[in-house]
């Protein structure tokens, strides 16, 4: 992986701890700009190509929960919360506005760099295997094409997807009707099991449902299987 060609933007309203872990990610090969405001993070996002965002809750002026629910109705791009907000509230509610993964304050950059290395893990081993042959994957009227990585309603309008939601939906289809774990998922999309307490892959899975809903409401394409996962209900053909 190229880690050169990956910028990121680190929003925190703490000079000091975006100063730093932008330091630490530097050091690692990635180029990374920093922000302390949501204003000052929109200025950025709009003038250089951003491929992942690290984003606190706590800013002045709009919020990091704002700014993502913004920066989501346009844009896959990862984006990643930290915040010194404990419990599960703020987590629930950042990922259900579509972000991709969540750390608390204080968290060891390390983990962080975990975190951001499997996102863009994932992203380029989907574009690589869609590479030799670009896939499409066609359900219930649906369209699912890996190399673009679109997904097209039956009445034709482009559905947008999270990278974590396309990624996801990208899995179900290629193992319809089949229960997949937790665990398997959280491999999928953090490189990584997910912890029995750990709520972020079934809040991934409902923001799906939801969207698959809004448009085809009396279709259930995702159910849950008792102990064993969730279970994508429709028939996929590959094209």
């Amino acid at each position: 992986m190229k880690l050169t060609h990956k910028t990121l933007l680190i929003v925190d309203d703490d000079e000091e701890i975006a100063s730093l872990t932008a330091d630490f990610l530097e050091d690692r090969g990635y180029t990374v700009l920093t922000a302390n405001s949501a204003e000052e993070a929109m200025q950025l996002l709009e003038t250089n190509h951003i491929d992942l965002m690290v984003l606190d809750i706590m800013l002045p002026g709009e919020n990091g929960l704002a700014l993502c629910q913004r920066v989501r109705q346009t844009s896959k791009m990862p984006i990643i919360i930290i915040s010194a907000i404990t419990g599960d509230t703020e987590r629930i509610v950042g990922l259900e506005l579509g972000a991709d993964d969540y750390l608390e304050k204080p968290f060891n950059p390390r983990e962080l760099q975990a975190r951001i290395f499997a996102i863009f893990r994932r992203t380029e081993d989907a574009e690589t295997a869609a590479a030799p042959k670009a896939q499409r994957f066609e359900f219930s009227g649906w369209v699912l094409d890996e190399a673009s990585r679109h997904l097209t309603a039956p009445d034709g309008v482009l559905v947008h997807l999270s990278s974590s939601e396309f990624d996801a939906l990208l899995t179900f289809v290629k193992s319809p009707q089949k229960p997949i774990s937790r665990d398997t998922l959280g491999r999928v999309l953090r490189g990584a099991k997910v912890d029995s307490h750990d709520r972020s892959i079934d809040i991934l899975i409902s923001r799906l449902r939801k969207k698959l809903a809004q448009t085809d409401p009396n279709t259930d394409f995702i159910t849950t299987v008792r102990h064993q996962g969730y279970l994508f209900s429709q028939s996929v053909t590959r094209v």
